[in-house]
């Protein structure tokens, strides 16, 4: 069984840092990701970010301890957190979307619906993780 972990935050990243800040992340956890064992989406919209995390259970977990230690972002949301027998981004170390207006209104429709429907909310935020990257909208290996 492989263990996910599905969160929302907001950015603490200055639009100066971003681009830099972002490619740095998304280079970090490409590499780290392959020797980890695990695969995943991350969406970026400039105010907030999105990621779908899935692998060995105590990967997961200390890439979870580390999202949540880290200081460029706050407000991370556990949106789910369970084990499943596949992959839903197999081939993907990290698939990543840059910055755009839709994700971020799609990410702001998601925020504003927590807590009242979660379970809603948790839905829309893979539908848009797993399409972007089925259709080329996220780029990555």
């Amino acid at each position: 069984m492989l263990a996910t972990w599905l969160y929302l935050s907001t950015s603490n990243l200055s639009d100066r840092e971003q681009v830099a800040a972002i490619d740095l992340i998304v280079a970090v956890s490409r590499r780290r990701n392959v020797d980890l064992k695990v695969t995943g989406a991350l969406i970026f919209s400039g105010s907030r970010f999105a990621q779908w995390i899935e692998g060995p259970p105590d990967n997961v977990t200390a890439l979870r301890t580390a999202i949540e230690r880290d200081t460029r972002h706050a407000n991370v949301q556990t949106l789910e957190a369970g084990k499943v027998a596949n992959r839903q981004f197999a081939g993907w170390s990290l698939a990543y979307s840059g910055q755009s207006t839709f994700v971020d209104r799609e990410l702001q429709r998601v925020d504003e619906r927590l807590p009242l429907d979660a379970g809603g909310a948790m839905r829309d935020l893979k539908l848009v993780l797993t399409e972007f990257s089925r259709t080329g909208g996220i780029k990555g290996f």
